[in-house]
């Protein structure tokens, strides 16, 4: 008779929570502080766990980083499989991607200190995760809603549209300190109107 090895029986309920509250420290540090600076310890301690946890479920602190990424992602992923059915598919884009923007400053501190001057499998992560999936279907949504025609075209509309919604956040510093614009002049429907006009009216 063939003798079964036993293990530890393995609690799925208890990994995935903890797992998620790993995800949620790296969110909640990143708010706060730029990646560079956040140690493996930092996210233990906010999540409450042991640090070796950290790389049994991950790997590593870059392979948490790019879970909290995709976790990112997901809400705005999931609104864009949605919006082509509304009546002003790119206002409704632009009210998204600002919410995003807005209530995860996480995006922001991966965009500046990461994507912008940095090639690296978290910087990989972020692209595919929001600037991938964006450029496959604004440029549609664009064609749409708007005269232009013509993917090359469309591309280079695409790509303005996300720059107008992301440059004040990207460039936040110089938006307060210079202009004395604060957060709140760059965020919810009247902001998201501005923008939509801007770029309705300036590509007409």
């Amino acid at each position: 008779m063939k003798n079964t090895k036993k293990g530890r029986p393995v609690d799925g309920e208890r990994q995935a929570k903890q797992k998620n509250k790993l995800i949620e420290a790296g969110k909640s540090l990143l708010d706060n502080k730029p990646y560079s600076k956040i140690t493996i310890r930092d996210i233990a301690n906010e999540a409450q766990l042991n640090s070796a946890m950290i790389k049994y479920y991950f790997g590593s602190k870059e392979n948490l980083f790019i879970a909290v990424v995709e976790s990112l992602s997901a809400p705005l992923l999931d609104k864009l499989e949605k919006i082509e059915s509304e009546n002003r598919p790119l206002y409704e884009f632009i009210i998204t991607l600002s919410d995003i923007i807005n209530f995860n400053p996480a995006v922001v501190s991966i965009l500046k200190e990461e994507v912008m001057f940095k090639s690296t499998p978290l910087s990989d992560a972020f692209i595919n995760a929001f600037p991938g999936k964006v450029s496959e279907l604004l440029p549609k949504l664009i064609m749409k809603e708007t005269s232009i025609e013509g993917e090359v075209k469309a591309n280079l509309a695409a790509f303005n549209l996300v720059s107008l919604i992301i440059s004040p956040f990207l460039l936040d510093d110089i938006r307060k300190g210079v202009w004395d614009i604060s957060d709140d002049q760059v965020f919810g429907d009247e902001w998201a109107d501005y923008i939509y006009s801007l770029f309705i009216n300036g590509i007409s």
